[in-house]
C-alpha cells in the first residue's frame, strides 16, 4: 500500500446510519454550518466594513418550540480580527417560522438582516415545507420564491463586495453599503420567481456530524432558475428527505461567476445533564480514554468559547468529576488553514479556554485537568472538503499519558 493510500485510509470517516425521525427542531439543537460569502457591518457615516474568509461558521439554535411556531437563534461568525469580532459579537439574531408553514409553505427567506422582524409569515428559513419536499419526491415541479437581500446585484453584491474586500484590505476607503448573505444594517428583501425541480430520482446521501458522529443524512436534491425581472439565478437546495422537519442541508445561488453557499457540517441535539452526552463521554473514557467532544463551539478562528457551548461543557465536567483517571487531557485540533504555527498556537488556546472554563465555572479541580495543543499535525478526515476541515477542527478528551 502506498503511503497516499495509507493516508487516504487513516483519515477516512466512519459514517454511521442516520436515524432521519430523530432530527426535529427541538429546544437546544444547534446547527453548525460553513458559510461561503461575505458579511457586511454598517458602522454609519459610510464607514461600512465587509469581511469575508475560508469556512466562516454559523450558528443556528433552537431556542424555543411550540405547538405553533419554531423560534431560531442566529450567530453569525467572522474571521479573527479585534474589529470583526466586536462589529459581528453585537448581532444575535431570532426569526420564528409557523409550523403551518413547514407543513405547507413553498417561499423561503434564506437571507437576512438585524432589521427583520421575527417573522415572515408564510415563509420558511432553516427548512422548506414538508409539501415542497412531497411535491419534489413525486416528481412534480414546484413554483418557489426565494427572498434574497439585494445589493448591487442580486446575489448579495457578491462580486462588488470581493472587490470592496480587496481595497479594504489595502487600505482604500470604504464605498457604499454593499449587502451580503447577512446583511447587519437595513436593508430590504427582493422576491425570486421560478420553479424547482428534483434533480436525482433517489436521496442523495450527504456527511454531517450527528452528536460528534460522522453520518450520511438522506437529502432531496432540487435546482431551478429563479428571477426578478431581468435578473437571473441558478438556485440549488438539498434539504433532509424527512416527513416532519425537511431541514436545509446544502444551498447554492449562482449568478454570472458569482456564487454564495451555505453547508450544514454538524448537527448538535440536546440531551440532560444525565442522558446519552454525558454517559458516552464516561463510557468512552472507561472503554478507550479517549472521546471526541461534540458541542464545542468557537467563533473561526478564536479561542473564545460562545454561549452555546455551555450544555455539553455540563456534561464534560460531570464525566471528568466521575472518571477515575486521576489526570485528562484536554487536545485541541484544528483544520490546515493557515500556517502550522498558527494552528498550532490556536489549538493550544481552545485547549486551554475548554480546560480554564471547566475548571472556573463548573467546579473541575485544576490538577485533574492539562492542555495540549496540536494544530493540524492530527486530522481525522481530509482537509480537501468542508465537512472534514469543519471536524478537523475539534477538541477531544483524553487520558494525560496517552499521546
Amino acid at each position: 500500500m502506498s503511503a497516499l493510500a495509507a493516508l487516504a485510509l487513516a483519515v477516512a470517516p466512519h459514517v454511521a446510519a442516520a436515524d432521519v425521525a430523530s432530527i426535529q427542531p427541538v429546544k437546544g439543537l444547534v446547527l453548525t454550518s460553513t458559510v461561503h460569502s461575505t458579511f457586511v457591518v454598517s458602522g454609519g457615516g459610510g464607514a461600512d466594513r465587509s469581511y469575508s474568509g475560508t469556512d466562516v461558521e454559523e450558528w443556528d439554535s433552537v431556542v424555543d418550540a411550540t405547538a405553533e411556531a419554531i423560534v431560531y437563534q442566529l450567530r453569525v461568525s467572522a474571521p479573527a480580527d479585534a474589529q470583526a469580532n466586536a462589529d459581528l459579537a453585537k448581532f444575535v439574531i431570532h426569526r420564528s417560522v409557523r409550523r403551518e408553514d413547514i407543513a405547507q409553505a413553498t417561499r423561503i427567506n434564506l437571507f437576512y438582516s438585524s432589521v427583520d422582524p421575527q417573522m415572515f409569515a408564510g415563509q420558511t428559513f432553516e427548512e422548506t415545507s414538508v409539501k415542497a419536499v412531497t411535491m419534489l419526491k413525486s416528481g412534480a415541479e414546484v413554483p418557489y420564491v426565494i427572498g434574497v437581500i439585494d445589493g448591487e446585484d442580486p446575489m448579495g453584491g457578491i462580486g462588488a463586495m470581493m472587490q470592496q474586500v480587496a481595497k479594504q484590505s489595502a487600505g482604500a476607503k470604504p464605498g457604499s453599503p454593499l449587502s451580503g448573505m447577512a446583511s447587519l444594517f437595513t436593508a430590504g428583501h427582493t422576491y425570486y420567481r421560478g420553479t424547482l425541480k428534483r434533480v436525482e430520482a433517489e436521496p442523495v446521501m450527504l456527511p454531517v456530524l450527528l452528536d460528534g458522529v460522522r453520518i450520511s443524512l438522506p437529502a432531496v436534491h432540487a435546482q431551478g432558475t429563479i428571477a426578478n425581472g431581468d435578473k437571473a439565478i441558478q438556485a440549488q437546495f438539498w434539504w433532509l428527505d424527512s416527513a416532519g422537519w425537511p431541514v436545509t442541508l446544502e444551498w447554492s445561488l449562482t449568478r454570472d461567476s458569482h456564487k454564495a453557499s451555505q453547508q450544514v457540517t454538524k448537527i448538535d441535539r440536546p440531551a440532560p445533564d444525565t442522558g446519552p452526552k454525558f454517559g458516552g463521554i464516561a463510557d468512552a473514557l472507561q472503554k478507550s480514554c479517549h472521546v471526541e467532544l461534540s458541542g464545542i463551539y468557537f467563533n473561526t478562528g478564536s479561542a473564545v468559547l460562545l454561549p452555546e457551548s455551555q450544555p455539553a461543557l455540563r456534561n464534560i465536567a460531570q464525566a471528568v468529576l466521575q472518571s477515575k483517571q486521576p489526570v485528562l487531557d484536554i487536545e485541541g485540533h484544528t483544520d490546515n488553514v493557515g500556517t502550522a504555527q498558527l494552528n498550532q498556537d490556536l489549538s493550544q488556546k481552545r485547549a486551554q479556554a475548554v480546560r480554564q472554563a471547566l475548571v472556573a465555572q463548573f467546579g473541575v479541580p485544576p490538577g485533574r485537568l492539562t492542555a495540549t495543543g496540536f494544530g493540524l499535525a492530527h486530522p481525522v478526515e481530509s482537509n480537501d472538503t468542508v465537512e472534514g476541515r469543519a471536524r478537523n477542527r475539534r477538541v477531544e478528551l483524553a487520558c494525560a499519558a496517552s499521546h
